[in-house]
């Protein structure tokens, strides 16, 4: 925030907005630093500390372990589940801002993808095919929209795809090794532990990534020296500093398929640290044999 001469009140700020310079500015650096502040709190990660989240992270982590576990199926049901949620909420904040994506054709889309991905990548290919015509039918039937009617359905494809794209990656995960599914299931677990933990209380925006960071480098020791997977002792280090990078990339990539960083999506945030993760992770475990 600009302020005004030598002493001003500190204000409250979203996280993840830059600090700006007390100096005066220009017109151009002026303009310069609002488009910046901006940008940061259009993709920052706002944490929502109302309610019983470190209780409901915990049953997650516990109903994910156990369907993963089990195998594909119970995964895609778990993963395509909160897929097809964060989809339709996605949706719904959408056509607050007067787009028409269709919830229900969304939350289908992203749910067909994970029981798809359950006969392989064909089978989530076919399921992104699926998705895609119902999109454009529903799009067409849609009457009262002005909008174009690719537009109308290019929105649903687009609340219905990355989230889609998480729950194949985990099911094809638990078909290729479940050993690597969990190993990125407790290394994603560590990263928002931390991250929420530290970077919900923190006014410097790389506090909660940075403590993440650390979580991470934690279980990457145990996943490295333990048979957990089949990953040797380099790999797992690769593979753990991915999700390093990948994670709270995923979590500016949630803000960004949002209309505002602070729209409330709870599954899609539920899934943001895999958007990125979860995909690099499953090429790279399918690459590996």
């Amino acid at each position: 925030m600009a302020r005004a001469g030598a002493t001003a009140s500190r204000r409250p700020r979203p996280r993840g907005a830059a600090e700006t310079s007390t100096r005066p500015r220009g017109k151009s650096g002026g303009a310069a630093s609002a488009a910046a502040s901006r940008r940061a709190r259009r993709y920052a990660v706002v944490y929502d500390t109302t309610g019983p989240h470190v209780r409901l992270g915990l049953a997650w982590f516990v109903l994910a372990v156990i369907a993963i576990g089990i195998g594909p199926l119970p995964t895609a049901v778990v993963y395509g589940g909160a897929a097809a949620i964060a989809a339709a909420q996605t949706a719904r904040r959408w056509r607050k801002r007067k787009h028409r994506p269709d919830e229900i054709i969304a939350a289908t889309m992203a749910g067909l993808m994970g029981a798809g991905a359950c006969f392989g990548a064909g089978g989530a290919g076919l399921g992104i095919l699926v998705g895609v015509m119902l999109a454009y039918l529903r799009a067409t039937g849609d009457l009262r929209s002005p909008n174009p009617k690719l537009d109308d359905a290019g929105w649903t494809i687009q609340c219905a795809l990355p989230p889609g794209i998480v729950t194949v990656s985990m099911v094809l995960l638990a078909r290729l090794d479940q050993g690597s599914a969990m190993a990125l299931l407790l290394l994603v677990s560590a990263y928002e532990t931390g991250d929420y933990l530290v970077g919900s209380g923190a006014r410097n925006p790389c506090e909660g990534p940075a403590a993440g960071a650390a979580a991470i480098v934690v279980i990457t020791f145990l996943v490295s020296t333990l048979p957990i997977s089949t990953l040797d002792f380099g790999e797992a280090w690769l593979f753990g500093g991915l999700v390093v990078l990948l994670a709270p990339l995923g979590q500016l990539v949630a803000s960004a398929l949002l209309p505002s960083a602070r729209s409330s999506a709870s599954a899609l945030r539920r899934l943001d640290s895999l958007l990125l993760a979860a995909p690099v992770w499953c090429f790279g475990i399918g690459l590996l044999g």
